[in-house]
């Protein structure tokens, strides 16, 4: 009867050892199942396959949106640059031969990336420009822009960056975030603008 009693109690103990295993695979095989779910998500959202917009792509701006000549520039969030329509040579401070029209500025600060804010209220007089009201000033260090994004002072090491602008037939115009073109060069700034007539 002990006998007996042993080989039971060893069926029993052999069925558990097999519910054990069972359950350690179920659990591995329900982990591994959550960590893919979890890269595929991650992967999607961070290089953002279905449906790209923003910084990095083409944005549109409507037609609404855009600064007559002159006006204050406007900040378009989605795609990290400011919007500016050059009335004529305006922010040609330089003289480099600006004829006017719309920019895509990044506002990023070519020195250290500092975001660069519109300053409708600085004055030109503090940076050797008196009778310019309105400039693109960085917080960090100082470094100044004029409209048209020309360094005039500060440790930047070259005028603001543009995007590559293109006007559309409904008025609106489309930039292109993925074109960045280093500030200075072989063009000048006042010269990337694009003709608009809106």
């Amino acid at each position: 009867m002990a006998q007996a009693q042993r080989i039971e109690q060893a069926r029993q103990a052999e069925a558990r050892k097999v519910s054990r295993r069972s359950f350690m695979r179920v659990s591995a095989f329900a982990g591994l199942t959550l960590s893919l779910g979890a890269f595929s998500a991650f992967f999607l959202g961070f290089f953002n396959l279905r449906s790209p917009k923003g910084f990095g792509q083409p944005v549109t701006v409507p037609k609404i949106q855009i600064p007559e000549p002159g006006g204050e520039p406007v900040r378009i969030t989605e795609g990290k640059f400011w919007l500016v329509n050059l009335d004529g040579a305006e922010g040609d401070v330089l003289d480099q031969g600006g004829t006017g029209g719309l920019l895509a500025l990044y506002w990023k600060c070519p020195h250290l990336g500092c975001t660069v804010p519109w300053r409708g209220d600085f004055d030109g007089a503090e940076v050797a420009f008196p009778g310019i009201q309105g400039w693109f000033r960085c917080p960090c260090h100082g470094s100044t822009y004029s409209r048209a994004g020309v360094r005039v002072f500060g440790p930047a090491p070259r005028p603001l960056d543009t995007f590559l602008l293109t006007t559309n037939s409904d008025g609106s115009v489309t930039v292109n975030t993925r074109g960045l073109t280093l500030g200075g060069g072989s063009v000048p700034n006042p010269q990337r603008a694009v003709p608009y007539s809106g």
